[in-house]
């Protein structure tokens, strides 16, 4: 199992019925199971990753690979015509 989850709590649909507050301030990196006659239905938060600033940068560069070569100045004097 991966890091990313760590506490799960257990409640009943009925619980969840009466008290919907209990889902929706989920923590990152915990987990709610919610159980029923029928089975059970896990919903998670997954941790924030931290980028460091050499991912960062990596990422910028990989965006700018992918996008085509453009004159900003010749747009801007665009917009004042």
């Amino acid at each position: 199992m991966s890091d990313n989850c760590v506490s799960v709590r257990t409640i009943t649909k009925r619980e969840l019925n009466r008290n919907p507050a209990l889902v929706s301030d989920i923590k990152p990196g915990e987990s709610v199971e919610i159980t029923d006659r029928q089975g059970a239905l896990t919903l998670k938060r997954e941790k924030k990753v931290r980028l460091s600033v050499a991912d960062m940068e990596a990422q910028t560069a990989a965006l700018k690979e992918l996008c085509p070569p453009m004159d900003t100045q010749a747009f801007l004097r665009e917009g004042e015509e």
